[in-house]
This record gives structure tokens, sequence and C-alpha cells, in this order.
């Protein structure tokens, strides 16, 4: 085994357990304040349903022992499932960005765990995209001034 594989190999282990420990987080925040959130008491089953299926995500990613085709799908399937859910949470949480006044509002911890953790997956989305925009424009570069 090489230092690349490796490093490679310890990267994966350490973003599984951030992804185990953000889906923890998910799902005991959606718990513990799932009946603080009077105007709108989604939240709290959007976040414990997103912990859920980050969960089985990253169980299905671990299981590659003879299931690739039915893997592949079920990925694919919960992968557009978690798109839609994603975009019903945010019209939930940022509806309620300016009406944080009054007896109905959510619990703050709540609410802006949800709201930061919304704003953490539009970061890596914008990254997602991002990042091979530039990539290709830098090798279109470099390849461009080797000519």
């Amino acid at each position: 085994m090489d230092s690349s594989s490796s490093n490679n190999l310890c990267l994966q282990i350490i973003s599984y357990i951030i992804w185990i420990g953000l889906s923890a987080a998910l799902i005991a925040m959606g718990a513990i304040y799932k009946d603080d959130c009077p105007v709108q008491p989604r939240i709290p089953i959007f976040l414990m349903v997103t912990g859920v299926t980050h969960l089985v995500i990253g169980f299905l990613f671990c299981l590659k022992c003879g299931f690739d085709i039915c893997t592949e799908i079920l990925k694919g399937m919960i992968g557009m499932f978690s798109f839609v859910w994603f975009i019903i949470g945010s019209v939930w949480v940022f509806s309620l960005y300016h009406d944080q006044k009054g007896p109905d509002q959510c619990d703050q911890n709540l609410y802006y765990f949800a709201f930061g953790y919304l704003i953490l997956e539009y970061v890596f989305i914008g990254l997602g995209l991002i990042i091979p925009c530039f990539r290709w424009s830098l090798r279109t570069f470099w390849y461009e001034r080797l000519d």
C-alpha cells in the first residue's frame, strides 16, 4: 500500500466519521426538539428524516459485496428522494427566517441548527459545482500554454 492510497483511505474514514456524526446530530436535534416548533412542526421531522437518510446512504456506500446493481439503483432512488427532501426542508426552514417573533416561534436551537445545516449543504453544493469548473479552466489554461 503506497502513501497516496493510505492517505485516501484515511480521508475516507474521517469523512465517514464526520458523516455519521452529522447524521446522529440531525436525528438527535429533531428528536429532542420534536414538539418545540409549533409554527412549523415539520422542521424536526425534516432533520430526523435527513439524518436517517444520510445513515442509509453511508451504509450503502460501505455495502459493495455482490449487490452492485441493486445498491446503485437504491442509491439513485435515495439520492433523488434526498434532493427533493432537501428542497422541501429549505422551504420550511427559510420561510420562517423573518417570522422568528411571537408565541409560536420555533426553539432557537432547533431553528438555527436546521438553518446552519442547510447553509452548509448549499456551500458544499456550490463547491461541488465550482471546483470542477475551476479545475477545467485551469487545465484548459495550462494546455493552451503548452501548445
